[in-house]
């Protein structure tokens, strides 16, 4: 079975027309600290916590084929985002956990 993945979806832009980002708050982008994340456009990248706190939740119309693109991607079993745990904000274990991946990061 694969591990969970927690992911939080975002909302960015104009109300009527938002880019929907998925934010995975446990996966480190860099060494700087980014998290990672996924757009249909540009797919996966970086992004700060700085631009985190300047969007808001998607509902779950918005994010709906995002998820279903997330779900998709890979191949065979190679499928990383097959077993999504959706959350509404990031929580302090999620925040350890984040903290434990970029210490490892840099270890490597």
């Amino acid at each position: 079975m694969t591990n969970q993945v927690y992911v939080i979806f975002r909302a960015d832009g104009p109300r009527n027309k938002p880019e929907i980002t998925a934010v995975f708050p446990c996966e480190p982008a860099d060494l700087e600290g980014n998290m990672s994340c996924y757009a249909h456009i540009g797919q996966h990248s970086a992004c700060g916590f700085e631009w985190y706190r300047t969007t808001r939740p998607a509902k779950p119309a918005e994010y709906a084929d995002l998820l279903a693109e997330l779900k998709n991607y890979g191949s065979g079993d190679d499928k990383p985002y097959a077993n999504l745990r959706i959350a509404k904000r990031i929580h302090a274990h999620m925040r350890d956990m984040f903290r434990a991946a970029l210490s490892d990061m840099r270890k490597a």
